[in-house]
């Protein structure tokens, strides 16, 4: 699976009981025929943007494109907003740098995005960083690195690496630790507008 869409979104206080269930018994069934796999639903527990994030996956952006305009698609969204407010979506293309992606997720993975914008004068010193070091310490620290994405429709950053831990206790020490802080700090020399946010499941699909 190499693009995705993402959706993010808050729950309309009150409703999250029946957003639950529509997004289980409605939503990810009827984009599944669609073309589009659903790869987890993540509640944000530390980060801003929204509260919720629904990841659908595809080989391909042209069956993306295609969702995007087909009639049902556009009803279920309509559906959607009966439970939901501040809604978004992202198209994410994977940069090619990471080549081991995949959709298994244990039910007891936690996210770690990072997020930024490449100083475009610096891509080349960028692309040798990030796979010469500092993808290669995320994973000595516990954090898989899944893919680094990027942000082809959607709201910045233009940059998304996303990383997989299994224990969240680990991640604090970890994000604490010099040796993160260290090649973060040589990370920033490259890009600008870094963000974060941690992840847990919202919805067991």
């Amino acid at each position: 699976m190499s693009v995705k869409l993402n959706h993010y979104w808050s729950v309309i206080p009150g409703r999250d009981e029946a957003c639950v269930e529509f997004i289980n018994n409605t939503f990810i069934p009827d984009v599944k025929n669609l073309g589009l796999q659903t790869v987890a639903v993540w509640s944000v527990l530390v980060g801003a943007y929204s509260e919720v994030v629904l990841e659908n996956a595809s080989s391909d952006l042209e069956i993306i494109e295609k969702a995007l305009k087909d009639k049902q698609y556009k009803s279920l969204k309509r559906d959607l907003f009966k439970f939901v407010k501040n809604y978004q979506t992202k198209v994410l293309v994977n940069t090619g740098k990471i080549d081991s992606y995949t959709v298994d997720i244990s039910k007891t993975t936690i996210k770690f995005n990072q997020m930024w914008n490449v100083q475009s004068h610096k891509k080349d010193e960028y692309d040798a960083f990030v796979i010469k070091e500092y993808f290669p310490v995320l994973n000595e620290l516990g954090i898989f690195v899944a893919g680094e994405w990027e942000v082809l429709i959607g709201g910045g950053p233009g940059i998304i690496c996303e990383g997989r831990v299994s224990d969240i206790n680990n991640l604090i020490r970890n994000l604490q630790s010099k040796k993160f802080q260290d090649v973060t700090r040589k990370l920033k020399c490259h890009i600008a507008n870094y963000r974060s946010r941690i992840l847990t499941f919202y919805i067991d699909n």
